[in-house]
């Protein structure tokens, strides 16, 4: 059966418009179905902008999707997000997982931190620390309240800075300075005055300082006496040291004899009391041999 060359061109078309579906189909799925992947887990209280597709980046690289939301059960209120990531992405036990956006106004996506080399890593299925940070939508109600605030606080001020107001605090400024232009005089004379007293202590200075060059030699001289007279006394003390040692070599050398006198000069001590006493009591003997013959009575 013979085709026709309209025929041809016709099937030609459609192969190639199928396989340009197919490359489509497949750039659109960024090839996910013919690489390895790990699942991991994270858990926020709020997940604002995230949905399921959601770009994940590992240190600002994009290496995975949100593949699922769900609520985490349990008595934990926080919302679980299931991701997919490139097989042998280094998540570790200190890395961390937070909601951010790609500029001001741009879309969400979930950032995961390095952590540190040493530190372990998380196996598949485990579940990454987070970090909840604000988004804009969350941190709209503050500023809204910021912002009233900010008005009441000017309205305040306006009640505050009014006409009447106003006019107290220039009558203010107007006595302040009037009391600066009555005691300008009166600081003039007192700055006179310190000035004329530097002056005398400047004279002062310079009459003590010529009365002690003036007096210069004589003190020179009177310190030359005093170091002579110090020099003097060091050597008489080293002389009296020296007799005292001479001394004490003496004593010691001569302890013996000495002992011998003192025992000497004991005996006789003991031998003067002996004969005073004796003395005292027969003085006679002094004169006589014998003590005198007793007296009778009549």
């Amino acid at each position: 059966m013979e085709y026709k060359s309209s025929e041809i061109k016709a099937g030609i078309f459609i192969l190639l418009s199928v396989a340009l579906f197919i490359g489509f189909l497949a750039v659109i799925v960024g090839m996910n179905s013919w690489t390895e992947k790990e699942t991991f887990r994270a858990r926020f209280t709020y997940v604002g902008g995230i949905e399921k597709g959601s770009i994940v980046r590992y240190a600002g690289l994009e290496v995975g999707r949100v593949v699922g939301l769900k609520l985490a059960g349990g008595d934990d209120p926080r919302v679980e997000l299931q991701l997919e990531v490139k097989k042998d992405t280094p998540i570790r036990r200190d890395s961390k997982a937070f909601i951010t956006t790609i500029g001001i106004m741009g879309a969400y996506y979930l950032e995961v931190t390095a952590g540190s080399p040493d530190a372990p890593r998380i196996p598949s299925g485990g579940l990454i620390p987070s970090n909840d940070v604000p988004g804009f939508a969350q941190m709209s109600g503050p500023a809204a309240s910021a912002t009233e605030q900010l008005s009441e606080l000017l309205a305040r001020l306006n009640d505050v800075l009014n006409d009447d107001n106003r006019k107290n605090i220039s009558d203010m400024i107007a006595a302040f300075n009037h009391m600066a232009e009555v005691t300008a005089d009166s600081m003039g004379l007192v700055f006179t005055h310190l000035d004329k007293l530097s002056k005398e202590l400047e004279q002062m200075t310079a009459t003590i300082s010529t009365m002690l060059a003036q007096k210069d030699s004589s003190i020179t001289g009177s310190l030359t006496a005093l170091e002579n007279t110090l020099k003097q006394s060091e050597e008489l003390m080293s002389k009296l040291n020296s007799a005292f040692d001479e001394m004490d070599y003496t004593v010691v050398q001569n302890r013996d004899a000495y002992n011998e006198i003192v025992k000497n000069m004991s005996a006789i001590s003991r031998n003067l009391q002996d004969f005073t006493r004796s003395i005292k009591e027969q003085p006679w003997s002094l004169v006589r041999k014998s003590a005198p013959p007793e007296r009778k009575l009549p």
